[in-house]
């Protein structure tokens, strides 16, 4: 009976904050890192995950049975181009903005807002070059920028990283990032990465030259010395995997994402540093040649590591309790998402909360 009212409680409240722990109890969890599922409950308290295993939940504690389901870390979208509510349904718990060199150049007075009026998911961004680069260079940025301009533009990202950007983002398809020389982009890179950021980019072209674009975005991590991860992947899979895969036997750390649910993208997938990424994309369903466990792996863990979040991504004691509960029949319909231990989708519907968190 004190079990029952404990679940009805969970339930009609939308909260664990009415008891002291939230147990997820007779769940299979699926942690993130690719690891096979196993059997277990989870454990939340205070927004992290206080314990995962085969443990006993203690007398008072609140309870949600989910047996029959998966439970596996929130979703991040590392291309991201809203914070939308309607995300939390496809189990999205941290969309990253400012893709594709729309990033904000003022990224305190960007995320600022955010602190004092949180909103149900957690937001991180990058710096836009193209921002950046239409700051410095106004209208007249169809050309190569001069040194001293691209000391500016350094100096802009520098204060960016220091307010809490995750990297520089580059859209070489478009003006004004389409005018940028790679070696502008290099100087630009290497200030991110002295923050610990990264480098991610469009392609500069799509179609008869994308194996020249995909070669350029590596060229620049090698020589900037910075992670770089490719945007949007699309083009010839047997012709670019390989590119991919040898940079990073170089030492090149290099990694991208597919934004797109059309089959030819499937390919890509294939390959263990290409994740999922836009709205489009999520969730990634498993097929013959991708794995429950490795599409969760594509949507959590592995652009958590991209972004170095450190209790993001992965289910394991003493990660923020972002976490998805699903029915394996239907991966594509939520019952429960959790963001930072508090219920956002409830019984497949999202509640009122905003527990969301500005990251930095």
């Amino acid at each position: 009976m004190q079990r029952s009212l404990a679940v009805w409680l969970v339930l009609v409240l939308g909260t664990p904050a009415f008891a002291q722990d939230l147990v997820l109890i007779n769940g299979t969890i699926i942690d993130g890192t690719g690891n096979p599922r196993v059997a277990g409950n989870v454990r939340i308290h205070d927004g992290e995950v206080t314990g995962i295993g085969l443990f006993k939940p203690a007398a008072g504690d609140a309870a949600i049975d989910v047996k029959g389901m998966i439970v596996a870390p929130g979703f991040i979208d590392i291309h991201s181009s809203s914070a939308a509510r309607v995300q939390l349904l496809n189990g999205v718990t941290t969309a990253v903005l400012g893709q594709d060199g729309e990033g904000p150049v003022a990224i305190e007075e960007y995320m600022k807002p955010l602190d004092r009026d949180p909103i149900p998911m957690n937001v991180a961004a990058f710096t836009g070059h193209g921002k950046v680069r239409k700051f410095t260079m106004g209208d007249d940025f169809k050309r190569a920028a001069t040194p001293d301009e691209v000391k500016k533009m350094a100096n802009d990202v520098e204060a960016a990283m220091r307010e809490g950007a995750f990297g520089l983002s580059a859209g070489l398809d478009r003006e004004p990032g389409s005018y940028a020389a790679t070696e502008e982009l290099i100087a630009l890179a290497k200030v991110a990465g002295k923050y610990g950021g990264i480098f991610v980019t469009t392609l500069r072209n799509r179609t008869d030259k994308v194996l020249d674009a995909v070669k350029e975005a590596i060229e620049i991590g090698r020589r900037a010395k910075v992670p770089v991860h490719i945007s949007g992947l699309t083009g010839p899979p047997l012709r670019i995997l390989p590119l991919i895969d040898q940079a990073r036997l170089q030492g090149v750390d290099v990694t991208a994402d597919v934004s797109s649910d059309e089959k030819a993208v499937r390919e890509f997938l294939r390959n263990r540093w290409v994740m999922a990424a836009g709205e489009v994309t999520f969730p990634l369903t498993p097929n013959p040649a991708l794995t429950q466990e490795s599409a969760i792996r594509k949507m959590s863990a592995l652009p958590a590591s991209r972004l170095s979040f450190k209790q993001r991504g992965i289910l394991k004691k003493g990660s923020a309790a972002d976490i998805v509960v699903f029915d394996p029949k239907t991966p594509g319909q939520m019952k429960y998402v959790f963001v930072n231990g508090e219920l956002v989708v409830k019984e497949g519907l999202p509640t009122e909360a905003k527990p969301g968190r500005a990251l930095r």
